[in-house]
């Protein structure tokens, strides 16, 4: 019985075969960016090759399979990311713009900021206040914000980040926010910053919301895909993903927070020379 891993990077594909003896079995192929599974079989079949093997007899002998890919990563670098929409409290809609009031140069007023993750032009603000202690201040305004959703459904945004102020201490409003997306605007992945990064500062909670909300459509659909081809192929075992805190998870839960992936590679280094 055999495990595997893949490193699909923006150049090459990377495989390690394991046997049950521990012994290793490297491959490597060009990645092929349209279909990623064309570049893990190309890999998988040299070392089919030298154990005068099939891609599809070790992969049906594969009882794990970890995938680890710079997908995520090149995306926001090369700005390819979902057209993203940005949900937040009234009067914060430049929590992104201004950040936290850092720049390379805090004392250089002629130095601009550099631009939002999402743009300000794509940032609502939702009537609505969660006091620190949990209370709510100001009731959620369902009907404005719908009158937002109209607005974000026609503008061809493909996800959506909510990050609404206290929604750390009483989720209540974001909770709502999320099911009217998913009644007003079906089909379109949203992230809510509670579910995802439940801490107080504004700027890291709602960056990290924006960041996973735009990965979801690209690696929802890389991510089935690369789980149906294995299928296909005739893979039956565990399969999992490379995250950015070192470890993995299964594929369905990293579909559902795609920024767990992001610069998992150099997240897997240390830990791999730690146990070495």
């Amino acid at each position: 019985m055999y495990r595997i891993t893949v490193d699909t990077g923006g150049t090459f594909t990377d495989v390690v075969l394991t046997d049950a003896a521990g012994n290793l079995h490297v491959g490597k192929a060009p990645t092929t960016p349209a279909r990623a599974f064309d570049g893990i079989a190309a890999a998988l079949a040299v070392i089919a090759g030298e154990l005068g093997s099939t891609v599809e007899a070790l992969l049906a002998d594969t009882t794990l399979f970890v995938y680890s890919t710079t997908r995520a990563t090149n995306a926001i670098l090369e700005g390819k990311t979902a057209r993203t929409a940005f949900v937040t409290t009234e009067g914060f809609g430049d929590t992104l713009v201004m950040r936290e009031g850092g720049k390379p140069e805090p004392f250089n007023i002629s130095l601009p900021y550099g631009e939002p993750y999402v743009p300000r032009h794509l940032t609502y603000e939702a009537r609505e206040r969660i006091g620190a202690d949990g209370s709510v201040v100001v009731p959620l305004d369902e009907d404005r914000l719908r009158a937002s959703l109209v607005e974000i459904g026609a503008r061809g945004v493909e996800a959506i980040a909510v990050s609404l102020l206290w929604s750390v201490a009483n989720p209540v409003h974001e909770r709502r926010v999320g099911e009217l997306i998913a009644a007003d605007l079906p089909g379109i992945p949203f992230t809510l910053s509670h579910e995802l990064n439940p801490i107080v500062r504004e700027y890291r909670r709602g960056s990290s919301t924006a960041i996973d909300a735009s990965l979801k459509p690209l690696m929802g659909r890389h991510l089935e895909a690369i789980a149906d081809d294995l299928a296909a192929s005739g893979f039956r075992g565990e399969l999992m993903a490379a995250t950015s805190f070192g470890g993995a998870m299964h594929v369905d839960d990293l579909a559902r927070r795609p920024i767990y992936s992001v610069k998992s590679g150099p997240a897997l280094a240390p830990v791999a020379a730690r146990l070495y």
